[in-house]
C-alpha cells in the first residue's frame, strides 16, 4: 500500500527565487519516516498523475497544507522535468512566497511524496514545502484531497473502506471480501434486470395465433397492436353499418315522396293511371323537375276519387331501422311522424 512520506534528507537550498528547483535527487533517499528511491520511472510517474489531475502543485509554507489549517500557497509548480540527475519543478512564484525567499527568510524546500510499498519507490509528488526546518518529527498525514491508485493493482486504503461501508461490510474487510460482495451484487441486479425483461415480455405478447391471423397481424403480435387492430375493425363495422342503413333510409323516404307527389298528380287529372310507373320514376331522379311538369300539365283526366293508395299514408308506426338511424341523426318518432313525409 501507497504511504506519504515528508522527506527530511532531500532538502534543497534556495538562493533568491529561482524560475526552476530541484526538487528530489535520483537515488536512494534518507527519510525519518523510512528511505526511499527515485529513478526515471518516478518521475515518469510523478508527471503522468500532475498531468492527469490538471493542477499545479502548491509551495507551502512549513507544509500546512497537511494540516486543517489555513495553508496559502508560497508558489505553484507548472511542470516537471528530468535535469542534471534530479527532478526539477519549473515554478511561479507567489509575491509573498518571492518576498520571503529574496529576504532570506526561508532557504530550503521539503517535499512530501507518495512511496510504493513493494519497493520503496516515490511514485507521486503531493506538494512542497518552502521550511527552515524539513526534518519534522511525527509528520505521517492521511491525504484525503486526491485519489491516488496503488500501483500493486488494489485501490487505496480509504477507497476500499468506503465500498465496504457501502456493501454493509466491517471496516475490516478484506480486498477479497469486498470483491465477492460486488460479484454478487452485480449478479443479483443482472437476475433483477432479466425478470424485469421476461414479466415485460409476458404483459405484451398475445398467445393465440388464430387472432393474431384473423386481424391480419403475426403471431406473438403485442397486446397494444392487437387492441388497436380490434377498435379499428369495431369502428369501420359501426361506420358502415350506419352509413348502409341511412341510405336505405333515404332511398325510402325519397320513394314515398315520390309515391305521393305521383299520387296527388292523379288525383288532380294531371296524370292518367297508364303514365304511374314513368311519373314514379321521374319524380324519384329529379323531384323538382317532376312538380314543375305537373303544375304546367293540363287537366287532361276527369277528377273523382281514384283507389290508389301507398303503404306509407296507412303507416302509424316506423320499422326498427328507420328510428334507430332517425335517433341517431336527433329526429325522435313524433317529428317523424309529424315530418316524415318531407323528409328527404
Amino acid at each position: 500500500m501507497a504511504k506519504l512520506f515528508v522527506c527530511s534528507g532531500s532538502q534543497s537550498e534556495i538562493n533568491g527565487a529561482p524560475g526552476k528547483i530541484k526538487i528530489l535527487p535520483i537515488g536512494h533517499v534518507k527519510s525519518q519516516k523510512g528511505d526511499f528511491n527515485v529513478d526515471e520511472e518516478s518521475f515518469r510517474l510523478m508527471k503522468q498523475t500532475f498531468q492527469e489531475r490538471g493542477i499545479d502543485i502548491v509551495i507551502d509554507y512549513e507544509h500546512q497544507t497537511l494540516e486543517d489549517v489555513q495553508a496559502p500557497a508560497g508558489g505553484w509548480i507548472k511542470d516537471l522535468s528530468l535535469e542534471d540527475g534530479a527532478i526539477v519543478a519549473k515554478v511561479e512564484w507567489t509575491p509573498k512566497g518571492k518576498q520571503y525567499l529574496e529576504n532570506k527568510e526561508y532557504r530550503y524546500l521539503s517535499p512530501v511524496v507518495l512511496v510504493r510499498k513493494k519497493d520503496s519507490k516515490a511514485i507521486v509528488l503531493h506538494s512542497v514545502a518552502l521550511t527552515n526546518t524539513p526534518a519534522i518529527d511525527g509528520m505521517f498525514p492521511i491525504i484525503n484531497s486526491i485519489e491516488i491508485e496503488d500501483y500493486e493493482g488494489g485501490n487505496s486504503m480509504n477507497i476500499l473502506k468506503q465500498l465496504a461501508a457501502l456493501l454493509g461490510l466491517g471496516e475490516d474487510a478484506t480486498e477479497e471480501q469486498v470483491i465477492e460482495a460486488l460479484k454478487a451484487l452485480v449478479e443479483d441486479a443482472k437476475k433483477l434486470k432479466e425478470k424485469a425483461v421476461n414479466t415485460e415480455a409476458e404483459g405484451k405478447v398475445v398467445a393465440n395465433k388464430v387472432i393474431c391471423e384473423m386481424l391480419g397481424l403475426k403471431a406473438g403480435a403485442k397486446t397494444e397492436d392487437v387492441a388497436a387492430a380490434i377498435i379499428a375493425l369495431k369502428n369501420t363495422n359501426t361506420s358502415n353499418t350506419i352509413e348502409t342503413e341511412f341510405k336505405a333510409l333515404k332511398e325510402r323516404l325519397a320513394q314515398r315522396d315520390a309515391d305521393d307527389a305521383v299520387l296527388m298528380a292523379l288525383k288532380a287529372g294531371k296524370l292518367t293511371p297508364a303514365q304511374k310507373d314513368w311519373a314514379t320514376e321521374y319524380a324519384l331522379k329529379d323531384p323538382e323537375g317532376f312538380k314543375s311538369f305537373v303544375e304546367k300539365a293540363p287537366q287532361g283526366v276527369p277528377m273523382g276519387e281514384l283507389e290508389i293508395e301507398t303503404k306509407a299514408n296507412k303507416e302509424d308506426s316506423f320499422d326498427e331501422a328507420t328510428l334507430r338511424i332517425c335517433k341517431q341523426l336527433g329526429v325522435g318518432e313524433e317529428d317523424l311522424k309529424k315530418y316524415g313525409k318531407d323528409v328527404r
